[in-house]
């Protein structure tokens, strides 16, 4: 079974996970650097030539690296990556959940991620997301030279509204939130423009850096919501 057919598997079976839509090399994959625990898998293995992975991301800002376990065709290894908007020093000093080995049987596999690896990677996540915040109720949004978002925040009531909501993707190999990039100028400035209002309605102030001076926007709602991850 090709990775990306497993992963969409998986997905099936996984209440709030999407895959990723292609698979990636993991030889070049600047993903491998934010696997939180590598599990069985030796990081020598991430130079192998012609073994793809693929991504499994949860609208709360949680991303399972998943990919066949080299010397073991009836397996694949899932690790997970470090939360949104987190880097490894925000877990300095914290129990990481452990990558695991499951079967190629998507329904056996789903039944171990849940005993293994998922409810350990929940619990585990608040903190470090917390430790990431750019701010209280902040959400920073950047924008590149073609005005396209990279948002970062220690809120994951910000990544469901994002991700689930709002036509956003998260970037395993940084952690931020973006737009796909198949949008067009004018359909990326509306999406944006729809989210960042309907998270000024809960509470968050924006700040939006371009090339020239960050713009702030308060919020438009009283009620914020709170920091942590919510099951």
């Amino acid at each position: 079974m090709h990775i990306s057919e497993f992963t969409h598997a998986l997905a099936e079976h996984l209440h709030g996970w999407k895959p990723d839509r292609a698979a990636v090399p993991i030889a070049t994959d600047p993903a491998s650097d934010r696997i939180w625990d590598s599990g069985p898998l030796p990081y020598a293995a991430f130079e192998t030539d012609g073994v793809q992975r693929s991504v499994l991301t949860h609208h709360g800002g949680l991303q399972l690296y998943v990919m066949p376990r080299p010397h073991k065709p009836e397996q694949y290894l899932v690790l997970p990556i470090l939360p949104a908007n987190t880097s490894h020093q925000h877990v300095q000093g914290l129990r990481a959940p452990r990558g695991i080995a499951v079967p190629a049987d998507p329904v056996r596999a789903t039944a171990r991620l849940h005993r293994q690896l998922l409810a350990d990677y929940r619990l585990a996540a608040p903190t470090p997301i917390r430790r990431s915040s750019p701010g209280h109720f902040q959400i920073h949004v950047a924008l590149d030279q073609h005005r396209r978002p990279r948002i970062r925040t220690g809120y994951v009531s910000v990544f469901r509204e994002l991700l689930a909501h709002g036509g956003f993707l998260l970037d395993p190999a940084t952690g931020e939130c973006h737009l796909p990039d198949a949008l067009t100028p004018e359909q990326t400035r509306r999406q944006l423009t729809i989210s960042l209002h309907r998270l000024r309605l809960k509470g968050f102030h924006i700040k939006i850096t371009a090339t020239g001076d960050p713009r702030a926007y308060p919020p438009l709602g009283p009620v914020a919501p709170r920091r942590g991850l919510s099951r």
